[in-house]
């Protein structure tokens, strides 16, 4: 049996949560967990982090750059500096080869071989770590789904309850209602129960609609489907929310109303489908099939298709966690779902004149089936 190498993680931990879900611990700076063989761990973080990381990061040892000084000094860049101390306590402790992600900046691997410590690559770590959330993580999704939930409610509300013009374009305390000005609002929302949506969110209706991420411009207008996608971070745990919902402000169509029912039913499939041992393949095919059973067409990638037609245009769902988009997908290809994993569930149809439909639940994986986590409304009328 090979050696097992020591693992290293490394950069910035607001931006790379693989390197947060390891160490539990945000600073603004760069940071180095090394995970030794023999189970002990060391963090090297900057000095004036150093005491609050002994009380939050989960680590054996805090340590600075000034504790591995190499031979000829440390660099007066802060993350050079760093990634020479990393090296430099790999290359006192004997180390001859480590095991990095695919997140590691290359300014390590650098150093790295410089200090005569070979890189190995590997496709899975952090990833299956990641993937299983344990029972924290899976009441920080909880918390995160409710409060967007919340923020959904507001949203669709609002649009349903807007008064339309004699050109049946919709109004709210006397000014237009146009999608910017709800994703505005959806944001402010937000912000003050301590989320952040640096991503925006989608508020599209007809024409843009036929573009499944279009986030919407322009006035909305009575009787025509509104789509909502709200996908925030709690900014206290860093785990984030995602749902989508449609709402109509008046009367939908007959054909709409199919198009509803077809989707809420695919989604109802989808997550039935969501189990340990099954494939996001086999979920992604369960909501086909209600799709296409239904008379609507799955188009996928650069086949020429009439946007007025309702499609679906995008896979099931996808992993959700500390990134929105997680791996695995519910696709085609998508590999063994596992019990603790955390995915969106959304499947849709869009028309570019009769309008769009999507419903999007986040369902956490058990060992008997599935849960869907904060749910709410589903109908069009939320008035």
């Amino acid at each position: 049996m090979p050696k097992k190498l020591p693992t290293v993680l490394a950069g910035i931990a607001a931006s790379n949560a693989t390197l947060f879900h390891r160490i539990r611990f945000m600073a603004p700076d760069s940071c180095v967990i090394i995970d030794f063989a023999d189970g002990k761990s060391v963090f090297l973080v900057r000095d004036i982090e150093m005491d609050r990381a002994r009380k939050q990061a989960r680590a054996d040892e805090i340590k600075c750059a000034a504790n591995f000084e190499p031979e000829g000094g440390l660099s007066g860049d802060r993350d050079t500096g760093l990634a020479q101390a990393a090296a430099e306590c790999l290359r006192q402790a004997g180390e001859k080869s480590v095991t990095v992600d695919r997140s590691l900046p290359f300014l390590y691997a650098w150093y790295f071989q410089k200090a005569g410590i070979t890189v190995e690559y590997s496709e899975n770590f952090g990833v299956v770590e990641r993937r299983i959330k344990d029972a924290e993580e899976i009441e920080h999704l909880r918390h995160a789904q409710t409060v967007t939930g919340e923020a959904m409610t507001m949203a669709c509300g609002l649009i349903a309850r807007a008064k339309p013009d004699a050109a049946g374009i919709l109004h709210h305390d006397g000014n237009v209602l146009t999608s910017e000005r709800v994703r505005r609002m959806i944001t402010a929302f937000l912000m003050d129960r301590g989320f952040s949506n640096a991503h925006d969110s989608i508020v599209v209706t007809v024409p843009h609609v036929a573009d499944c991420h279009h986030f919407g411009a322009g006035p909305l207008i009575t009787n025509i489907p509104v789509i909502v996608d709200i996908f925030p971070m709690d900014n206290a745990t860093r785990y984030n929310g995602d749902m989508t919902r449609t709402v109509v402000n008046g009367e939908p169509t007959a054909e709409f109303l199919r198009m509803h029912e077809t989707v809420r039913t695919a989604k109802q499939a989808g997550c039935e489908a969501l189990k340990a041992g099954t494939t996001g393949e086999a979920v992604h095919r369960a909501v086909a099939a209600v799709i296409e059973g239904n008379g609507f067409s799955m188009v996928r990638g650069d086949a020429r298709h009439d946007l007025a037609m309702p499609s679906m245009r995008h896979g099931t769902g996808h992993g959700i966690g500390l990134d929105v988009h997680e791996p695995i997908l519910l696709d085609d290809g998508g590999g063994e779902i596992f019990a603790g994993e955390a995915f969106t569930v959304e499947p849709g149809l869009y028309s570019a004149t009769i309008g769009g439909v999507r419903v999007e639940d986040m369902a956490v994986v058990t060992e008997t089936g599935h849960e869907i986590l904060a749910p709410i409304h589903e109908g069009l009328d939320w008035s």
